[in-house]
């Protein structure tokens, strides 16, 4: 028995949907109100760092969000437009869509990759966790994360890290750092860490790339529902043609 064109092209449709709805970027809307739990001081001025006080699509986030961005700046009551992606969906063919995935390339665009984004998953992952403590590392404060977050994102460029937060980052590194298999299997673990891109990205006087935790249900929620329901139709067709075929043979 052959299979049409018709069939195969339906079939296509439908895993071509499939791998859509899992890499499928939703919008929410990301505003600041102004708070933050620590503050980092370099030799160019101080700096509100560690867990800042926001909103998710107008309700407060119970976690926070943390940014991982230096080189753009948000002021108290300032909201935006972000697209939210799961970090345990991340993948060498949708990371380029975040802020630091290799898009944007201009300065203070660092491009960190897959292995990048594990490096600061993993400091992230540390500070809504309130530790302290990251392998032989001790006493680490949400001021000397935020540091060694920004600087991973810068590249290495950021100035006047101290010695903790350097090692913060020579740590990350030496367990991510050209692993993009170990980076993508610990990412895929991370199903409660979410990760706000701002839209559209890549320009001066934009917002900031966040992060947050256990995202509720946002507004591209219908959007994936469209998509979900697409799938469906294109995999209830491919059914129903193959089943009037073994019907009529």
């Amino acid at each position: 028995m052959n299979i049409s064109t018709a069939r195969i092209a339906t079939f296509a449709a439908f895993v071509v949907l499939f791998a859509g709805l899992s890499a499928f970027g939703q919008t929410v809307t990301v505003g600041y109100t102004g708070g933050y739990s620590t503050t980092w001081s370099n030799n160019s001025g101080d700096y509100g760092a560690g867990i800042y006080t926001g909103t998710i699509n107008g309700v407060t986030s119970p976690s926070g969000i943390i940014c991982d961005d230096f080189k753009d700046n948000v002021t108290s009551g300032e909201t935006w437009k972000a697209t939210a992606v799961q970090a345990s969906s991340l993948a060498s063919g949708n990371v380029s869509g975040l802020l630091f995935g290799g898009s944007y390339t201009g300065a203070g665009y660092a491009n960190i990759g897959v292995t990048g984004y594990a490096e600061v998953a993993t400091l992230v992952s540390l500070m809504f966790g309130g530790g302290k403590t990251y392998g032989s590392i001790t006493g680490i404060t949400q001021a000397e994360l935020s540091s060694a977050i920004w600087d991973i994102t810068a590249g290495g460029s950021l100035q006047g890290l101290d010695s903790t937060a350097t090692k913060l980052v020579a740590a990350v590194e030496t367990a991510f750092g050209g692993k993009t298999a170990a980076a993508k299997t610990y990412l895929a673990g991370l199903t409660n860490l979410w990760i706000l891109t701002p839209t559209p990205a890549g320009k001066d006087g934009e917002a900031q790339e966040m992060w947050t935790q256990n995202l509720s249900v946002p507004e591209g929620g219908a959007a994936l529902m469209y998509l979900l329901l697409a799938m469906l139709f294109c995999g209830g067709a491919f059914f129903m043609r193959n089943r009037e075929q073994r019907i009529s043979v």
